[in-house]
């Protein structure tokens, strides 16, 4: 048997790091190697899944003193209650700490990504020491911007994984909102997140080690990248003449952050579990009050609405597939809604026929304007549009065309 292992590993011949990305470029189609090797975590923060051991540094040495109670409490919410990006989130509070003398707490917002969120807290814990104020008590708190009013147990998968990085990264305290918050922030929510705590303190032993992932390539490297990316906005902060400059600065920015994460929740590009996708078809909010507060709940509101209509929708064509159609059914797809396209049609009594069995609620015709005419004349108790009433990508757009049409035939 051992000299099979070593005839096995003896065909492996040794390969130089940059001879591996040769080959595996010659494997990819129209790709650059480097751009599949990266991954970008934000605008200014990207990392690589493969390395060599040149690249392997053990950048930071974090300190962990003890703290003593403060009153004051810096946060971010002092300018706004955006959606903000981590580093510029960090900057900000670095800004407001390096102004002051007294002994106090900074509250910064666990990211939703958890390696990120993990080089944030160790990037804080850093920065603060260089500028001579490891005195500052670190709370990690979670937030609402990721959390959903609907399947609400996935927020306890959510509050988990962002105890766990703040813990890791080096926060003195986490505070975690009730995992039921927007729904029914009750008691019970509140003992069974503190449950979150418990159970990591009892059972992980992440209470008894500092730093753990000290020394590991990712997170080092994260690190080193996060605190370049806040040292950079620190200093366009810094020349920002009043506190109303500073506030209208990160308004802006925070604003055009909240739209880009937006964006990509619509397209798909980003994805949360039971809210852009695998939406919970058994969690029927119909009843639900949803107030627009954030990215996450323009998609519970129409969700809301598609509960209480539990619509069918038929794709009837009569060309062929129109570049319209995959974005209607991705959106058709998010929501649960039950569909069925046809093939192409021949006849407009083959696809009355077709439509009269599906029995749907509402008529998506691929076809020119006589067509459309023809089949609202015949099928005048449905309700029959035109695929070019839809637009883009957007789901969100696609899911409100369908509401609209189904409403007004109502």
């Amino acid at each position: 048997m051992e000299n099979l292992k070593e005839q096995i590993h003896s065909e492996f011949q040794p390969i130089s790091f940059d001879d591996w990305k040769k080959a595996a470029q010659q494997t990819l189609r129209n790709e650059n190697i480097d751009t599949v090797l990266s991954k970008k975590l934000s605008s200014a923060i990207t990392i690589n899944s493969v390395y060599d051991k040149s690249q392997v540094n053990k950048y930071f040495d974090l300190s962990f003193p003890d703290k003593s109670e403060s009153t004051q409490i810096y946060t971010l919410e002092k300018w706004t209650d955006l959606q903000c990006e981590s580093d510029l989130e960090v900057a900000a509070l670095l800004y407001l700490v390096k102004n002051s003398d007294e002994k106090a707490s900074i509250e910064v917002l666990i990211d939703p990504n958890f390696f990120l969120s993990i080089a944030k807290f160790r990037a804080i814990r850093y920065m603060l020491s260089e500028i001579g104020r490891d005195d500052i008590t670190i709370i990690a708190k979670s937030t609402e911007h990721n959390k959903s009013y609907s399947d609400i147990e996935n927020n306890l998968i959510r509050l988990t994984t962002e105890a766990m990085s703040a813990i890791i990264g080096g926060a003195d305290k986490v505070d975690l909102l009730p995992y039921n918050l927007l729904r029914q922030g009750d008691e019970f929510g509140m003992r069974i997140t503190d449950n979150i705590l418990l159970l990591l303190e009892e059972e992980s032993y992440l209470a008894k080690v500092k730093d753990p992932l000290s020394g590991s390539y990712l997170i080092e490297n994260l690190t080193a990248n996060f605190i370049v990316s806040v040292t950079n906005l620190s200093n366009e902060l810094v020349e920002l003449d009043t506190e109303n400059e500073l506030e209208e600065y990160i308004e802006e920015k925070c604003t055009e952050y909240q739209e880009q994460q937006f964006t990509l929740l619509d397209s798909q590009k980003k994805k949360i579990i039971g809210v852009n996708i695998y939406q919970n078809k058994k969690d029927n909010i119909s009843e639900a009050r949803i107030s627009i507060t954030n990215n996450i709940s323009e998609f519970e509101a129409r969700k809301s609405k598609i509960d209480k209509l539990n619509p069918k929708v038929y794709i009837a064509n009569f060309e062929e597939i129109n570049l319209l159609q995959a974005p209607i059914i991705m959106a058709l797809n998010t929501y649960n809604i039950p569909f069925q396209i046809s093939g192409v049609f021949e006849l407009v009594e083959d696809a009355f026929n077709a439509i009269k069995l599906f029995d749907p609620d509402l008529v998506i015709v691929n076809g020119n304007n006589d067509i459309i005419r023809i089949l609202k004349n015949m099928l005048d108790e449905y309700n029959v549009t035109s695929i070019d009433e839809f637009s883009g990508s957007s789901i969100l757009n696609n899911i409100d065309v369908v509401i609209e049409k189904i409403e007004d035939g109502e």
